[in-house]
This record gives C-alpha cells, sequence and structure tokens, in this order.
C-alpha cells in the first residue's frame, strides 16, 4: 500500500481511513526524524573542517521536514536538533549547558531554526494550495470545454434542420407559384381580399381603429371560429347592410 508523504490533511483524510491516517503521521514524523538523523552524522563528519557546520546542515533538515511532513513534523526537527546541537555541538560538550558565551550564537540558531521550520511549511501549503487550483481550474475548463463542444453539435445539428426546411420552403413556395397562376385560384382571392379589405373599412369606421388592428381582429375572429377570414368578412358586411336597413 503506497502512502503518500504530503502534509495535505484534507486530502488524507478524504482518501484515507483512520488507521491509514496514524501510519501517515508516523512516517511523517520519522521522516523528520531521519532528515535530523543524517545532519547529525553529517554534522559529526564536518566538524573536523568548521567550527560550527551544524547551522547550515540542521537548517536543511528542519526545512526538509517541514517541507515533506507539515508544521508539526518540522517543530518536532527543530527541537530534536536544538538538542542534539546543545548537546554534541555547544561547549560545553555533552551536556545541555551552554557557555555564555555562546548563548546568543544558540539561540539565534533556535530562532532561526522556527523560522525555517515555518517558511517551508508554509510554502509547501502555499505550492500544494496553487496545485489545487491548478487543478480545479483545469477541470472547469475541460467541463467548459465539453459544454462548448455540445453547443457546437447542437448548433450544427440546427443548421441542419434549417437548411431542410430552407429547401422543403422553397419547395412549397414553387408550389403556391404555380398554383398562384391559375386564373380561378387568383380570381378567387382577389375576391377575397376586397371583401376583407370592406369588412376591415367597416371595423375601422365602428370601432375606430386602425387598419391593422382591424385585420388582427379579423384574423383572431377566424382562427377562434376556425373558419376563413372571407366568411368573417361577409358575415360582418352582411351585419353592417342588416343595420343600414333597418335605419
Amino acid at each position: 500500500m503506497s502512502i503518500p508523504i504530503e502534509f495535505n490533511v484534507e486530502q488524507d483524510r478524504a482518501v484515507a481511513g483512520d488507521g491509514e491516517l496514524q501510519v501517515i503521521a508516523v512516517r511523517r514524523y520519522g521522516i523528520a526524524l531521519l532528515f535530523v538523523a543524517l545532519a547529525f552524522v553529517s554534522t559529526l563528519f564536518l566538524q573536523r573542517f568548521f567550527p560550527y557546520p551544524f547551522l547550515f546542515v540542521f537548517f536543511a533538515a528542519v526545512m526538509a521536514s517541514a517541507w515533506f511532513g507539515g508544521s508539526k513534523p518540522g517543530f518536532l526537527a527543530v527541537l530534536v536538533s536544538t538538542l542534539l546541537v546543545d548537546y554534541f555541538f555547544v561547549p560545553p560538550f555533552h551536556t545541555f549547558a551552554v557557555d555564555a558565551s555562546d548563548i546568543a550564537y544558540f539561540a539565534s540558531f533556535i530562532a532561526c531554526s522556527v523560522v525555517a521550520s515555518w517558511v517551508s511549511s508554509s510554502m509547501r501549503r502555499t505550492e500544494e494550495a496553487l496545485r489545487q487550483a491548478r487543478d480545479q481550474l483545469e477541470l472547469r475548463v475541460e467541463e467548459r470545454t465539453a459544454e462548448l463542444q455540445k453547443s457546437l453539435a447542437e448548433l450544427q445539428e440546427k443548421e441542419r434542420q434549417r437548411l431542410l426546411l430552407e429547401s422543403e420552403k422553397s419547395a412549397l413556395e414553387s408550389e403556391k407559384s404555380v398554383l398562384e397562376t391559375e386564373k380561378s385560384a387568383l380570381s378567387d382571392k382577389l375576391e377575397a381580399r376586397k371583401v376583407v379589405d370592406r369588412a376591415k373599412g367597416i371595423l375601422q369606421r365602428d370601432l375606430r381603429i386602425s387598419e391593422e388592428e382591424a385585420y388582427r381582429k379579423l384574423q383572431r375572429e377566424s382562427q377562434q371560429r376556425r373558419t376563413s377570414m372571407r366568411d368573417i368578412a361577409e358575415s360582418i358586411i352582411l351585419n353592417d347592410e342588416l343595420k343600414r336597413a333597418s335605419h
């Protein structure tokens, strides 16, 4: 079973159970102790050549512990590094006492280690947040791309249907043009138009409306009664003639 070493706690909780979380925590602290141990061994070797070599090596161990383990393993590395440095590398040796002349130097080491741990863990958290933001952005881009592709396919289908309808419309218009050339149909339409125009004039006069409103009224009556506008117009004309005759 593969256990991640990143310190994203929320991600670990999402992908691991309680037992796995404990294993992950132990591994992180173990990594921190491993880095400190490597720094300790390296410092024992470098002590022959430099008076205070532990600063750089232990700083590296602290930063690596905070980077791979998180803030808590990083501070554990600070604590263990401080104890090792105090016991093995700061006079008097093999004791946790510190000479007065080395107090400032030792305190600066502790302060720098704490700052290094905090900076490293903060940078790691920032990198993880940026990575998650990038992943979310890539996911949104993929979703948006899929939506655009779907919309494009729908538009292409609508365009195909539009062209098909235009083709059918052209055929119908061609038929209509042929029919309109027939004399009987044309005469009937002209007669109907005259009747409708006369009915519109009556409606304009009686209802004091515009020609367009009168036409729409005739159209609505035709739709409601399910009959032709010519029949509606003839009915209006007939009623008007009856009214005039009664007067």
